[in-house]
C-alpha cells in the first residue's frame, strides 16, 4: 500500500521543501527596506505558511504521532515537546501574517519591519531545529519502531488529510 516509502521520508521530504522556503524567507525579511523588490516573493511566502504549510503539522498531529505514542508517551516525550513547538509556531505565525499584511498594505514604518523581522526570525529559527530534531530523532525513533500495519495506516491517514486540505477543511 505505500510503495515502499515511509511516512517519515514523506515528511522529511516536506521538511526539505519548507527548509527552502525558509532560506527564501530569511533573504526576503532582510531587505524589506526594499519594498518594492520584495512585495511579490513576501506574499508568495506568507501565503504557503497561511496555509499549505499547515497541512504538514496535521499529518504529524493527526497520523504520525498518534502511532508514535503507543510506544513513547507524549508526556516527556518527543511528541510532547513536537506538539508544544507546533503551537508556538502558530501562534507566531499568526502574529507574523498580521504584520506582512500590514506591510503588504500601505503600511512602511519602521516599526512594522521591526515587528516582521522579529517575528519571522523566531519563526525560522524554531521551525528549523525543530525540522532538526524530527528528522534526526523523532522520525529515527518511529522507523525503530513502527510495523507494516502502521506504516498503512499513517500513509492512509496523509492521503486523507491532503483530500481534505484540498477541500479547504
Amino acid at each position: 500500500m505505500t510503495n515502499g516509502e515511509k511516512p517519515t521520508e514523506i515528511l522529511k521530504e516536506e521538511h526539505q521543501d519548507v527548509l527552502q522556503k525558509l532560506d527564501a524567507l530569511e533573504e526576503v525579511i532582510g531587505h524589506l527596506d526594499r519594498k518594492e523588490e520584495i512585495s511579490l516573493k513576501l506574499k508568495e511566502l506568507a501565503s504557503f505558511f497561511k496555509t499549505g504549510f499547515w497541512v504538514h503539522f496535521r499529518k504529524e498531529e493527526e497520523a504520525l504521532f498518534p502511532e508514535v505514542e503507543r510506544f513513547i508517551p507524549r508526556e516527556g516525550g518527543p511528541t510532547g515537546m513536537m506538539f508544544i513547538e507546533h503551537e508556538d509556531l502558530r501562534n507566531t505565525n499568526k502574529e507574523f501574517q498580521g504584520v506582512v499584511d500590514e506591510y503588504l498594505g500601505d503600511a512602511d514604518s519602521a516599526e512594522i519591519k521591526r515587528m516582521i523581522q522579529e517575528y519571522g526570525s523566531h519563526f525560522i529559527g524554531v521551525l528549523r531545529q525543530h525540522i532538526d530534531k524530527e528528522d534526526n530523532i523523532l522520525f529515527m525513533m518511529a522507523d525503530m519502531h513502527l510495523d507494516q500495519t502502521q506504516i498503512d495506516k499513517i500513509v492512509k491517514l496523509f492521503h486523507k488529510i491532503i483530500r481534505a486540505g484540498k477541500k479547504g477543511r
